[in-house]
């Protein structure tokens, strides 16, 4: 008898994959299982022994989810397969999906230090160059194309005071959407910043916003930001750039917000372009209380509850361009009280004939409604999304090899978002900051 099989002895086993030691990274079997209801992943390391971990409350709702299948899209792999997932991206052959989703970061710099921070920005790494910065845009373009939404991170990237023309160098270079995902206190700030950012060619921001509450932004990011962002969001009103809230939310702290957000975003229709909904995981540097994990089903269920049933836990559906068990989401037809959503009007079949193949996570149920109605009387929506990042507790191979969401790096690998940020119970990171790993041809 396995070391594992005690836990599932009277459990039933949904699948079995591949996984990371939550210590040391090495990679282990794992097995996923069903009990009492809820689904567990069970994994066991030669050294550092059994762990076992929560992974969706309701097990048929995750069945269900996972009965979501769309055709893959093999990518032109840029590594060798030597030592196997998750050691050799960049990516490799092992890789079964494109990438819709492109990211760089041109800082590791940062002006705050948030207890909560998957890339445990701050650290004093030199800034890529320009040319460093060309080097990834034409790896992105000769490999996923110049309709791959770019997204441009760090760090902070509003430290960069050349950023302006990190943005024209993107969008001369043929990239139709260059968003950037900012924490928002400079262009809070600095509105003047924010309109060099927007004449430059940035289509819309990506913006930490975890909840409607000052005490969310004191435990999440250490200090009361909130009217700040409230300001970053107004300015950018002023300037006709849509932005993308992005919550990291955490049981205890934050997520009872989730309704409060939904009405914030649909009250605020003229600026808010969608809302995209992070479960927090442990990667990086997490010095919160983890009460309990968050899955795509919990927020599904919260949702439901938190607006009374107005959009139901079966509204969120998975996304087309990732596995099924990465990000769900929705789309809500309307403003303010009087909306509905898609997903609720139409059906699989309908779906799977409208959605887009290069649809990135944020867009693939806008791009369902539109390729359905198309701009019908310009009708107002919001989309809704929810994400789970993994981290070594949760990683999940099979799920990772189905990744659409790449950070390019400046030795020209395109890294899986999970495995790129993965670090272990001590902060160690699998992939060091801005380059791939050093292999045996290397």
């Amino acid at each position: 008898m396995s070391k594992i099989e005690p836990w599932i002895a009277d459990a039933c086993v949904i699948d079995h994959t591949r996984s990371v030691c939550p210590h040391c990274l090495k990679t282990v079997d794992a097995t996923i299982y069903e009990k009492d209801g809820r689904v567990h992943m069970s994994k066991a390391c030669p050294e550092h022994g059994l762990f076992n971990v929560y992974i969706w409350p309701d097990a048929e709702h995750y069945r269900w989810f996972n009965s979501f299948s769309f055709p893959l899209k093999h990518r032109q792999p840029q590594t060798e397969s030597l030592n196997g997932c998750p050691l050799d991206c960049g990516l490799c052959p092992s890789h079964k999906r494109g990438i819709t989703l492109a990211e760089i970061e041109v800082t590791w710099r940062c002006n705050q230090a948030c207890p909560v921070c998957f890339i445990s920005a701050g650290q004093k790494l030199p800034d890529p160059t320009i040319e460093n910065i060309k080097g990834m845009l034409h790896t992105i373009q000769h490999y996923d194309g110049r309709r791959t939404t770019l997204q441009i991170t760090g760090g902070e990237p509003t430290v960069r005071r050349d950023l302006p023309d990190i943005i024209r160098l993107a969008r001369q270079s043929g990239f139709e959407t260059v968003e950037i995902n900012t924490n928002g206190l400079i262009i809070g700030r600095e509105p003047e910043f924010l309109r060099l950012l927007k004449e430059a060619g940035l289509t819309n921001i990506y913006l930490q916003f975890d909840g409607m509450t000052p005490e969310a932004t004191q435990t999440l990011r250490g200090g009361d930001l909130l009217e700040l962002k409230l300001k970053a969001i107004k300015n950018c009103r002023r300037e006709d750039l849509p932005v993308i809230l992005a919550p990291t939310i955490i049981k205890g702290i934050n997520d009872n917000q989730l309704g409060s957000l939904i009405d914030f975003c649909l009250n605020n229709l003229d600026v808010i372009g969608g809302l995209a909904i992070q479960p927090a995981f442990t990667s990086g540097r997490f010095e919160a209380e983890m009460r309990q994990r968050l899955s795509l089903g919990d927020i599904a269920i919260m949702i439901e509850e938190q607006t009374n049933g107005k959009i139901a836990a079966r509204d969120f559906w998975p996304l087309s361009c990732i596995h099924p068990m990465c990000a769900c989401s929705t789309y809500l037809v309307g403003d303010g009280e009087q909306y509905t959503t898609l997903t609720s009007k139409i059906d699989e079949s309908e779906y799977r004939a409208n959605y887009d193949p290069d649809s990135p996570q944020g867009s693939v149920f806008a791009d369902v409604f539109n390729n359905m109605y198309g701009a019908k009387g310009n009708i107002k929506g919001l989309g809704v999304l929810v994400m789970s990042y993994m981290d070594a507790w949760t990683l999940d191979i099979k799920r990772l090899q189905e990744c659409n969401l790449a950070v390019t790096v400046g030795d020209g690998r395109s890294i899986p978002f999970c495995a790129y940020h993965l670090t272990d119970t001590s902060g160690r990171r699998l992939y060091p900051p801005g380059r791939g790993r050093k292999t045996g041809n290397d």
